[in-house]
């Protein structure tokens, strides 16, 4: 298996080793995108991408799919020289904690991921957590999972910590009276 999958954006051919992506059929929403090539390339590309452009993705059997960017504000979190090539991260601002207004509902989902699938139950958890004024207790990860997050299995490629990638949100006004509910159905203790 390839470590890397190839890009094609506005003529430019550049590479991407890590990608989180919501899939329907053959085109995909991005929420982080990792590319690497020459530098005129991944400025080329970054920006055609930035701007609404559609990349065309292939992995090494051949699959292709078209990439767009999320909806929202999309941040280069990171563009590092090595030699002569150059590796851009690209975000979706909303999805990712810290790169948001807290008081914006866009707060009240994350893309959150790991090697495994309880890791992301913890960060999950933690994201929540951080959240909200109510305190949760470590204990009902699984039952916020299951009851209150909505998770959603999302498209990842790159290494070992992106092996589990999911969208999770969740309804601010609601939140406390379904916790409270748990509490008293005995599903929280």
């Amino acid at each position: 298996m390839k470590d890397y999958l190839t890009v094609q954006s506005n003529g430019f051919i550049t590479y991407c080793d890590a990608l989180i992506a919501r899939l329907a059929g053959d085109t995909a929403q991005s929420f982080l995108f990792s590319l690497i090539g020459s530098p005129a390339h991944v400025q080329a590309a970054s920006a055609h991408f930035i701007s609404g452009g559609l990349c065309r993705v292939a992995d090494a059997g051949n699959a292709v799919f078209e990439l767009c960017r999320s909806n929202g504000a999309v941040h280069a979190i990171r563009a590092k020289k090595i030699g002569d090539i150059v590796n851009k991260i690209m975000i979706s601002a909303e999805h990712f904690p810290g790169r948001t207004d807290s008081s914006s509902e866009a707060a009240m989902s994350a893309v959150v991921f790991g090697p495994d699938l309880a890791i992301v139950k913890e960060r999950a958890f933690l994201r929540l957590d951080n959240g909200t004024t109510m305190p949760l207790k470590p204990a009902w990860r699984d039952w916020l999972w299951d009851e209150i997050l909505h998770p959603e299995k999302l498209f990842s490629f790159g290494n070992s910590q992106l092996q589990e990638a999911w969208l999770i949100s969740w309804e601010e006004e609601n939140f406390e009276e379904q916790v409270l509910e748990g509490i008293r159905q005995q599903h929280l203790t």
